[in-house]
Parts: C-alpha cells; structure tokens; sequence
C-alpha cells in the first residue's frame, strides 16, 4: 500500500510511506519459522512489507539502508524473542523505532516470542544478561542507556504474547496480527485520504460501484481526459481495499510499458503468487498462466493507463480467469476501450470544483489550504487557467512554490501566451492517437465550435464530408470533449492543446495557420493581404461592432477555405471574390446588395447572411443541389426571395424580421426537403404561395406576418408538420385543406383578430394536442365535431367572443389545461350573466334553449382559468367538483357571493386556488385536505372562512384587503391559528421531503410558508423589530443549534401599487403568484456576505391602498443551508467568491439582515419588520407564537401518529446532515440565491411548474422554442 504520487495526484503534503509494515526480528531465533509465516500471510493479503533479508541489496551499507525502512513504514511490528537484545543491531533498530514513533506518528505492535512482556519491559533475565554483555564489549555506555528506554516504552504497549494466545497456536496468532494490521492500516488510510484534496467523495463513488459484497467477479473502468487524477483515485481505491483479497496489484503506466506485456504478465504473477523467480515466454502463455493459477484466487488487479484492447486481452481477458469475489480496475482515456472489453461498470472522472481547485493549488503553491495574502487574486487567475484540472494544479503550484511576487505575475503574463509544456505534452498524447480525419474534427472544435449545440456542430462537419457522428463519438470516447445539455464542450487546457497544435509550425505567422480564430491576427491578415492557402477555416467572432478592413484580394489565395463565419464587423464593402469552394458562410451584417456575381459555390451547404445588407441574393436560377441552409434573419432591405427551382436540397428557410419582404417565390411551395420555414415578423409580407406541398416540414412560423391574409392551399398529406405558428396574422379563416396536416400536434392562432371561424377539418387533425386561440376578439364559436379530437390536451380561448362551446366537448378525455380567462361574452345577455352555458347542466332563462353537457366527462383537466368571466352566484356548476384531477383553479375577478361547498371540497387533488378580486365574494368555500395555496386578495366583501388549520400542507395564505374578514372574532382567531398549525405541522412534513428527495435534484417547490393579512401588528414575540425599510439582528453567541429551525419575519407596509397583478397578465397558464420577495443578508465576522430571496404570498389589488398589511413568514434555516451547499459545491460558480474564510459552522454568522427585494422597494412604503429565531422548544411549548391565546384543540395531540414519527426521525437527520464536514467554503461577495418563484415570469419562454404542450415541444420540434403567444428561434437554431 504505497503512497505513489501521480502528475495528476489530489493529495496536500503528508509523509512519505514506502512500506506498510517493518519486521524488526532477531534472525537466528525467528527468522525461517515465525517471521516468515508471518511475513507470508501479510504479503498474502497485500501488505507491502519491509523484511531484512528480502530487501536490502547487496553492497549497501546495512544500517543506513534499515533506519531509511524504518522511516518510510508505517507499521513497526517487534518480533521480541528471548535472544532479541544480543543483538545489537536490533536495538538499534528498536531505537529508531520508538524515535518514528514520538516524531512521525509511527505505529509500533510488540509480538512477544515465548518471553514474558515484563523481562522486556524490566530487562530481567536473558535481557539483563545481554546488557550485561553489551556493557563488557562496547565502549559506547550512552549508546547502551539509550537501548533501555525504548526497550521499556515498547514492553508497554499492548501486543500479542504468543504463547498466551488463541492456546499458543502460532498460525491463529499469525492471524490475529495480520487481521488487526489490515484494520489498522485501513483507519490510517481513510484518515490521509480526507486530508487528501477531493478523495473521499470520488473513492466513496468507486467503491459503491465495486459493490466488495458481491461474490461475483467484476471489471470495473475508470476514464476521463488526461491529468485529472484517474491514477490517484485508482490509488486511493486500492489503498483502502487491497487487503480485503487474497493478493493485489497495480500496474501503474500500462501504455507505456505495453510493449512488453510478457513482463507485466509476469510481474502479475510473481506478485500475487508471492514468487521469486518465473519466465514467461510468450503474451499467449502468460495469458494463460494467468487463466489458470488465478481462476481460484480473489484477486484485486489495477490497470492503470490502458489504451489498446490488446492490453486487456493479454492481463485481463475475462472475467473466467479470476476467482469468486475478485475485483479488476482499469484506468483509461477511452471510454470505448470499457465498453468494448464488457466491464461491468464505469466511473467518470470530473474536474474538481473550485473550492477544491483553490485547495489543492494552495496546498502545493504556499504548503496550506489556502493562498498567502496578497496572492489571492493572482492565484484566481491561475486557478481558472488550469480550468481546475489537477494535473495543471499542481504543476503550476509546484512551480511557484517559494517566488516572489514579481516572477508570479510574469507567469501568470506567459501563461496567457505561451502554453506549460510539461502540461501540453501529457494532454497531447490522446490526440496522438487519433486518427487524421479526427484530428482535423477535434481541431475544428478547439478553434470554433467549443460550447456550440452537437447538432450545429455535426450539420457543419458534415458539409465537409468527414461523417461526424462516429468521429465525434470518438473524441467523446477518448476524453478529448464531452457533451452537456446537447452542447460540445472542451476542457480550457485541451482547448489550448488544440489552439497550440495549430500553431506550433508558423507560431509567429498567423497566415500560414490552417485556422484562425483570434481577432487581431485575422483582422490583420485580412488588411494586409497576408492570408495563404493553408487556412480552412477562419472564425472572426468580435463581442461588440468594430471597423474591420478587408482588401479586396483578401480571400483570393484561400483556395481550400471550407468555413467562413464574420460577425459584428463594420465592413464598408465586400471583396471581390469569396471562394468557391467554402462550404458554410456565415456572414453576420454582410455588406453587399447581393453576393458576388463571380461567386460558384457549388459545394455550399449553410449560407447565414443575418442582418445583412443584401436586396436580393442573386437573379435568376443558381445550381446549388448541396445547399441546405438559408438564413437571411433582419435583414431589413431584403425584398424578395430568389427562385429555389435550383435548391431542391435546401432544408432550413429562415427569413425572420425581413421586415421589407413582400413576396415569397411560388417555388417555395414545392421544396419536398423543407424542414423549418420561419417567416416570422415579417411584417410586409402579403401573401404566400397559393398552394404549397412541403413534404418534409415539421415547424412553419409565420406568426406577426401581420399582413398575411390567407393561409395555402394544401395540395396533399403533409404528415411531418408538427407546429403552425400564425400568431397576429390577418387570417380571416383557414383552408378545409388543414386536415391533410395529420401530425399536426401544436396550432397556435393566438391574437389573429380577423379570424372569424374555424373549418370543421380541423377536428379530423387526430395527433392535434394544442389549440391557442386567445385573443381572436372575433371568434365567436368554435366547431362542433370539436370533441372528436380526442387527443386535445390543453385549449386556450381567452378574450374571445365564443358564447357557445360545442356539446362534443365533454368528449375530450385528455384535456389537461382550459383556460377562457376574460371571456365575457360567455356572460352576456345572449346565454347568462354567469358561467359560460356549455359548462353547466341546464339551461339559461337568455341562451337559445339548447342543453349543454356538464364539466364531469373532463376527467383529466388539471388546470382550469375561468377568471374575469362575469359568473355569478348560480354561474358555478354544480358538478365542479366531480373534476378530479383538477390541480390549479382560477375563479378570481368574478361576481359570485358565495361558492358550493361541494364544489371546491370534493376536488381531491385541488392544490391552488386563487379567488383575486372577487369583490362581492362573501364567505370562503371549504377546502379539499390537499390545498397548498389560496389567494383571495382583494375579496373586500369577504366576511369568514372555513378552518385553515384542518389543512396540513397549507403553507400560502393571502387576505390583503379584505378587512371585513377580520371583523368577525371567530374567524381572525382561526387565521392567526393557521400560523402557529403550519409551523408545527408543515416544517416537519418540509424536513420529511429532504429525507427522500434526491440530492442531485433541485427542488421545484418551496417548503417555507406564509400569511398576509390586512393590519399593522407585529406580534409580542417577535423581540428583534425595528422601524423603517429594513431590519438588522446581531445573532447570539451559539444561536444554531439541533433545535434550531428557522426564521420567522413579520413585515407592515402600505400598498401604494401593484405590479404583481399586471404580472399575472403575461401568464398564459396557471402558473405559482409571484409573492412579495423578502431578502435574507447572512453576515460573518469579517463581513463577508451571503444573500437568501424568498417569497411571501401576496398577490395584491387593482387599485391603490392607503391601509396597512402584514406579512407574516417562516423560512426554514434548512432551505438556506441547501442554497449555501449547492453555490458552494458548483452547481452556480458565478455565485462565488473563490477566496473566503470557510464556514465551519453557522454559528460564524453574527448578523442577518431582512429588507424587501429590490423588485418591491417602489411599490411598497415598509413601516415595521420584525425577525425571531425559531426553536423546536418555542414550538412544542410556547404559545406566545400564536397572535392570539392558542386553542386546547391546536395541540400535538392533533397530528397523526406518523406526523410524531416523523418529527424524532428528522431530528436525527437533521444532526446528521448538520456536521461541520457538510459546510463547504463560504462567499465573500454578496450572493444571492433561493426562491425561483422571484423570478418574473417572462411573456417568452415561461417557466410553467407542469410542463405542456404549447409551451414545451422537446420531442417533437428541436431547436423551436414556443410559448402561447409567441416563438422565438436561438441564434444557433438557424444555421449557428
């Protein structure tokens, strides 16, 4: 179990062990008889042990050679035997020992060989003899007195008197020792390693996937890029397990040793059999020796740096040739390697996070955990080179150990320019391995595509024929790039290893390179003429407009350029020739009218031109078969579109904010490879082709084409369409000819304010899951044969003029969303001032007389919005709560006074409900047991309410503005009860969540809870208060403890407007109310900051209110530590500030400031907060908590049984997660994290707590992004 130290190793400063254990022995009495069975057994269970007569070579002097064994060991077993002190040499030995002891923490374990432990201990008998004799013969008298010591001091520690144990039978004392060894010397490595930078969480993981309990043999594969500490984990593993078999070995450099695999055969061999001597003579001989005298073995192997399959096959072939229980680790660059030799189970490898990266570079830059003063900054830099690569770390660290301030800065200067060799060249040999045409892939991706979606990437590698997919599976593979969330990424350092292969043949001649991709070479080799033929590809990518001079002749002798991408380059004119063998132009704000009339680019394949100044890209017909893409997006001159008979390959037309665009070419209608037709904001486009035949499309966005009167004729199936986007168009109806697109799942006809109608084809569209018609002022009905549409999940009709829905629609068993939010003409006089007719049972004294169905064959609507409809008392149906799925409810800005008890209380899954602004609204109906929500603001007539407390997972409540319901004493007392009943009940429920959720997860919901009230009354126990916009508590000494739970705030303030109600008009679904964001400032001693936003509900009125409110919160302490862990441990690194004290313990926060959130200072006039700190005691006993005297029946004996359970287990866990080894480093900068419902909703691209159809198309349409009112395209998802 040596210490090796890799290139890549994680571990700070510790000493350096070459051997496990030191037999000190006296050879004549033990040597060929206890010692070496004992040496046997150890060597057996992979204890590297140190043995006189098997370690020193020959022609060395003796004794400096032991007392450096000595040292390097860990263990000193002393074999005591009854001639033990004759030897002078021995107690030398035993000196050195005991000195290891006291100065390097040295174990010592005394064996004592048929001689009492007191005769050692007393120098009695044959030892007092040998001291006697020593004394006749050495003339060193201080040499002898310093043998007693030691000799006495080693007598007294506890070890193992063989003839007194297990009945003096030496093989089970044998046993005994080796056994108390191996635990001991697996203690001492668990204890380096969480000394060790990032070892122990990354062990732990390995050592789950090895699974030691199983029987079963098991190959198990480690892989990541070069240099991120694969070795010193596989290390780290073995260290911890290796006795636990009965032999062990790592094979460290098996890449660079493979070309003599007979010798690691050997080696394999002669370690794990415990031989002396064997001679292999062939790879296929010593495969099969390994086969047969290892089958009945268990046996732990490491293969460190395997990078052929011939390696494997030769050392570890299958898992037949090893015994039950064995365990083969393979450490590799390449992924593929694993897969294709069948392990069981893979590891990757991750860089460290920065707090460990800051760590491990500090502990080799200053010899400590942290950076010297005046060296923070400067070691940031440097930290963020090595892009927390440990290789890098330590090299760079181990450089700069003991320079001056001076030489660091210069390094970090060089370091910007000039590449770390020593680091280039081991990043560099996974590239040597590959081959050309993946070179060429890599390099592509190195100089240009870093960080840019797969799919872009594959579309433009292929224009250049070098079939990515499988390539870039291999550099995948083989650790070179890795892909995350459909991005290809590279680590900083192989970026830079790719940057520096480029250069490395003209360093100083940016012209010669293949690739360029730096601004400043480009820009002067496009001034200065000074371009050659090498360059293929050249990526000018300025972050802000900038005057660029491009020659004339700039482009003529690139003869081999494949890709050319320009953006924000302020050019005054184009040059005369581009060349014609580009494959992809990409010329973001072109400056010509239209592309060169010189210009033959047969092989083009992606032609983006985006806010370019081209009128028209060329006249007449152009052969372009390859060309695929066309993206010509604001360029605001652009008029017409050229003729696409010669494009019949093209497959993406994005033309989007062509605001002078009148026509598109008939051609387009017939483009049978069309994928994406995005015409979007073009605003002076009239008409389409009369009839089109896209056989291939899947998204066609026309949507604020707000001139575009008619939709084409469908000249037969188009059964690839996915998504039509008309938003704001001049649409007066649509063509009967829509029901030839089958696979049309999303069709969004939102604010088309001419659309009268819709045709009765459409409810033939069978796959059809979304249907938007919100804000077609003009559409008074919708068809009939609509409820055959069976797929039909979410239906928006809001502010539409529809008075009567179609029977059919009770027929549609899938709808999950219905939303008819301000549509009042569903209450005029034509059917009733109340629900629209088609949801009730019965008729209407002014409808027409017809029967509607009822809302209970809706079984699956989770979201209804009936807001702003005018429904009155008799309005409601009486089979609402027959909707048992239904989820969210929104009844609000109605003139109802009273709802059915039965209709609210029987939806059993009702977690939001949401009654804003009914202002004639008199008494709150019941609630279902699984409410979570429930917003009544502004309900000024609003006089009582059921018991709030019956609901356990009740944690939002508002009243604002509704004074009357204060009045009636009965009813305040049960909503100031409702506080104290959530604070005991759902904290604990909020804990029992944590306990199973898992932690890679972050969570959707947010577990604190809160009440607002109308009134200005903070109450008596809250004893931190204070006057004005803010508050600021100094924290006790030792404030946090295990029963510590939280904080809760009290806030008083004037409402003087109300965004949050203009929010809600963006929300095209039910979404979480806003809330009022309260901010939480923890501050430590030394004024470093961090930054908790969280949300009180509240959702506010119409008009202004000159009377006070109060908001009354709880926010659990355990939702702070979470947000702190997550920031701390990389999930946000912009959260952080590299260099700070660590938090050891919450207890170094010493002040918390409260103050409302920024986004509410203008809105809000603050008169009063109020902040105390929550115990579990104050809960269980305190009344004072409650505003009023609590009820008898509020008490603990009202929770269920399983609620108490619950609360003992949490306590437990709590402890637990609580350790000071769970707190990572802590901000020094103001951070700011915590509730996403602070977040604004956004009009594009909403966050919607249930994912749906309009909003969110993953499978069916990449690259589109939709919301219901409008879609927006990425800048990648045309042709970057």
């Amino acid at each position: 179990m040596r210490n090796i130290a890799s290139s890549s190793s994680f571990s700070a400063s510790t000493p350096k062990w070459t051997y496990d254990v030191f037999l000190s022995f006296r050879g004549e009495d033990v040597r060929k008889s206890f010692v070496d069975f004992l040496y046997s057994a150890l060597q057996k269970k992979g204890i590297y042990t140190f043995k006189d007569d098997e370690k020193l070579e020959r022609g060395r002097s003796i004794s400096p050679a032991l007392l450096q064994a000595i040292k390097e060991s860990r263990i000193a077993v002393i074999i005591f035997s009854e001639n033990y002190a004759t030897s002078s040499w021995c107690l030398d030995e035993l000196a050195e020992i005991i000195d290891c002891k006291h100065v390097l923490g040295q174990t010592v374990l005394p064996v004592f060989y048929y001689v009492d432990p007191s005769v050692v201990r007393r120098q009695k008998g044959s030892f007092d003899r040998a001291f006697v004799k020593h004394e006749d013969e050495i003339e060193d008298k201080e040499r002898i007195q310093k043998w007693r010591a030691p000799l006495t001091e080693a007598a007294s520690i506890s070890g193992w008197d063989v003839p007194n144990t297990a009945d003096g039978h030496e093989s089970k004392c044998i046993q005994e020792i080796v056994e108390y060894v191996v635990a001991k010397l697996e203690r001492v490595v668990a204890i380096e390693a969480k000394n060790q930078v990032g070892i122990d969480s990354r062990v732990q993981r390995v050592n789950a996937l090895l699974n030691l309990g199983s029987g079963k043999v098991q190959f198990i594969g480690i892989w990541g890029m070069s240099g991120i500490g694969k070795t010193t984990i596989a290390w780290a593993v073995f260290n911890r397990i290796s006795t636990h078999f009965e032999g062990a070995i790592f094979l460290e450099d098996v890449r660079k040793q493979s070309e003599s695999l007979k010798n690691l055969q050997e080696e394999i061999l002669l370690k794990i059999l415990c031989l002396k001597d064997l001679r292999i003579s062939s790879v296929l001989e010593g495969s099969k020796m390994i086969q047969t005298r290892l089958c009945c073995k268990k046996v732990l192997i490491v293969l460190d740096d395997v990078d052929h399959l011939s390696q494997l096959d030769a050392l570890a072939g299958m898992h037949e040739w090893f015994g039950d229980g064995s365990r083969i680790i393979i450490t590799t660059k390449n992924k593929h390697l694993l897969v294709t030799h069948g392990v069981d189970k893979m590891h990757k490898m991750e860089v460290l996070n920065e707090y460990e990266a800051n760590q491990l570079f500090s502990w080799h830059a200053f010899k400590k955990d942290y950076p010297a003063k005046d060296y923070e900054e400067l070691s940031i830099e440097i930290v963020h080179y090595a892009g927390c690569l440990p290789l890098a770390l330590k090299v760079l660290g181990s450089f700069l150990y003991g320079r001056e301030m001076a030489e660091w800065r210069s390094e970090v200067e060089r370091l910007k320019r000039i590449p770390e060799d020593e680091i280039m060249e081991k990043l560099k040999v996974s590239f040597n391995g590959l081959k050309e045409v993946e070179k060429e892939i890599f390099l592509d991706i190195a100089c240009f595509f870093e960080g840019k979606k797969k799919d872009y990437i594959r579309r433009v590698l292929d224009s250049f024929n070098f079939c990515p997919d499988i390539h870039i599976n291999v550099l995948i593979q083989k650790s070179l790039i890795t892909l995350s969330r459909g991005r290809i990424l590279m680590h900083c350092l192989i970026q830079e290893m790719g940057w520096n292969i480029v250069r490395e043949k003209a360093p100083d001649e940016p012209g010669k390179h293949s690739r360029l991709w730096v601004a400043e070479e480009i820009c002067d080799v496009l001034a200065r003429d000074k371009a050659t033929e090498n360059i293929v590809g050249m990526w000018l990518d300025l972050p802000t407009p900038q005057d660029v001079v491009i020659k004339n002749e700039a482009f003529e002798k690139m003869k081999k350029l494949r890709l050319l991408k320009i953006n924000n380059a302020c050019v005054s004119y184009c040059p005369n020739c581009i060349p014609n063998e580009i494959r992809w132009l990409n010329w973001h704000g072109y400056p010509s009218k239209s592309l060169p009339e010189s210009f033959q680019p047969e092989k083009l394949i992606g032609l983006k031109l985006q806010y370019s100044r081209v009128i028209q890209l060329w006249k007449g017909i152009k052969l372009l078969d390859k060309l695929k893409y066309i993206n010509l997006s604001y360029s605001q001159k652009f008029i017409r579109t050229p003729d696409f008979t010669g494009i019949r390959n093209l497959e993406r037309l994005i033309l989007e904010g062509c605001s002078s665009l009148t026509e598109i070419h008939p051609s387009a209608g017939y483009l049978k490879r069309l994928q994406k037709f995005n015409l979007r904001n073009c605003t002076n486009l009239r008409s389409l082709p009369k009839k089109i035949i896209l056989e291939s499309l899947e998204v066609m966005i026309l949507s604020g084409c707000s001139k575009v009167g008619e939709f084409p004729e469908i000249l037969g199936t188009m059964d690839h369409l996915k998504a039509v986007y008309l938003e704001a168009t001049a649409i007066k109806e649509l063509p009967p000819s829509i029901e030839h697109l089958t696979s049309l799942v999303l069709l969004n006809l939102s604010y088309c304010e001419s659309l009268t109608s819709l045709p009765s084809g459409l409810c033939r569209l069978k796959c059809l899951e979304a249907l938007i018609l919100s804000g077609c002022s003009k559409l008074d009905r919708l068809p009939e044969e609509l409820g055959h549409v069976l797929s039909l999940e979410e239906l928006y009709v809001d502010e539409t003029a529809i008075s009567e829905p179609p029977s059919s629609i009770v027929l549609l068993k899938n709808l999950k969303t219905l939303s008819s939010r301000g549509c009042k003409a569903m209450a005029s006089h034509k059917c009733r001032a109340s629900l629209p007719s088609w949801l009730l049972g019965q008729k209407s004294q002014d409808s027409t007389g017809l029967v509607f169905p009822s809302v209970s064959g809706l079984n699956s609507l989770a979201k209804l919005d009936l807001s702003d409809c005018n429904l009155s008392d008799k309005g409601l149906p009486c089979d609402l709560g027959s909707l048992s799925s239904l989820v969210e409810l929104n009844l609000g800005k109605n003139n109802f006074t009273s709802i059915s008890a039965a209709s609210i209380k029987n939806l059993s899954r009702l977690r939001i409900l949401e009654l804003v602004g009914c202002k004639r609204l008199e008494i709150l109906p019941e609630l279902p047991p699984c409410i979570e929500e429930v917003y009544a603001d502004n309900c000024t007539s609003l006089q009582s309410a059921t018991d709030l407390t019956k609901h356990g997972l009740l944690h939002r409540v508002s009243f604002s503005n509704c004074f009357k319901l204060l009045q009636d004493e009965r009813t305040s007392s049960m909503i100031y009860a409702t506080w104290n009943h959530m604070l005991k009940v759902f904290s604990f429920l909020q804990y029992t969540y944590n306990s199973w959720r898992p932690k890679n997860i972050l969570r959707r919901r947010d577990y604190y809870f809160s009440v607002c009230l109308p009134g200005g009354s903070i109450p008596s126990w809250f004893t931190n208060r204070n006057s004005g916009p803010s508050i600021t508590v100094k924290l006790p000494p030792n404030w946090y403890n295990d029963e510590f739970m939280g904080f809760a705030v009290c806030v008083v303030s004037d409402l003087i407007r109300t965004p949050f109600l203009l929010e809600l008009q963006w929300r095209e679904l039910l979404q979480k109310i806003p809330g009022f964001p309260v901010q939480f400032t923890l501050i430590d001693k030394e004024m470093n900051r961090f930054c908790y936003v969280f949300t009180m509900a509240f959702v506010g009125a119409d008009n202004n209110i000159d009377s006070e409110h109060t908001c009354l919160g709880y926010l659990p302490f355990e939702n702070i530590l979470d947000a702190h862990a997550l920031a701390t441990r990389g999930y946000d690194r912009s959260l952080l500030s590299l260099w700070s004290n660590r938090l050891r313990s919450p207890n170094d926060w010493t002040c918390i400031e409260a103050s409302a959130h920024a986004d509410v200072k203008e809105c809000l006039v603050f008169k009063e907060w109020g902040i105390s700190l929550v115990y579990e005691n104050d809960v269980r006993q305190n009344s004072e908590l409650l505003m009023i005297p609590q009820s008898s029946e509020l008490g603990e004996g009202r929770f269920s049984s399983n609620v108490i359970v619950n609360v003992n287990r949490l306590k437990s866990n709590r402890r637990r997660r609580r350790g000071l080894e769970a707190l990572p480093s802590f901000p020094s900068e103001l951070t700011q994290i915590g509730d996403p419902s602070v977040w604004r909703p956004v009009r594009v691209n909403a966050v919607h707590l249930y994912p749906t159809v309009a909003t969110d198309l993953p499978n069916l349409m990449a690259n589109v992004q939709c919301s219901a009112k409008m879609t927006y395209w990425s800048s990648e998802d045309g042709l970057d």
